[in-house]
């Protein structure tokens, strides 16, 4: 059986939560690191990351990431984005980035990890 996949985000940096909510623009003990802490852990802690988990344990079985990813989840990502340190498989999004909500702020988020993977990315050159 397979994980129903919501979210798929490759990114080339290691996952900080307090990096992550202080580019959010999100301040600790408040009513916002409830909200966004819960965002970080469904996109980072509670997710599947398809990159470590295809070497531990798939990687026998299968040719590549790509084939693992479009067999096991039927997902197919662009070489670029399987060129990511790391593939992030997201199963569940918490109401506030949730797109049967018609106020989320997916993209805010979205836009967020984008520029912290920019910017980590900037970092290594």
């Amino acid at each position: 059986m397979r994980n129903e996949i919501q979210l798929v985000l490759p990114i080339s940096w290691e996952p900080d939560r307090n990096e992550f909510l202080t580019a959010l623009g999100v301040f600790r003990g408040g009513l916002g690191e409830y909200f966004f802490g819960a965002v970080y852990d469904a996109l980072f802690v509670a997710s599947i990351e398809a990159k470590s988990e295809f070497k531990k344990y798939y990687s026998v079985e299968y040719t590549n990431l790509s084939e693992y990813l479009e067999i096991r989840y039927g997902i197919t990502l662009s070489e670029e984005k399987l060129e990511a340190e790391r593939v992030f498989l997201v199963t569940w999004l918490p109401h506030v980035i949730h797109g049967i909500y018609e106020d989320n702020k997916k993209d805010i988020v979205l836009e967020c990890i984008n520029k912290l993977d920019e910017a980590h990315n900037e970092d290594q050159i």
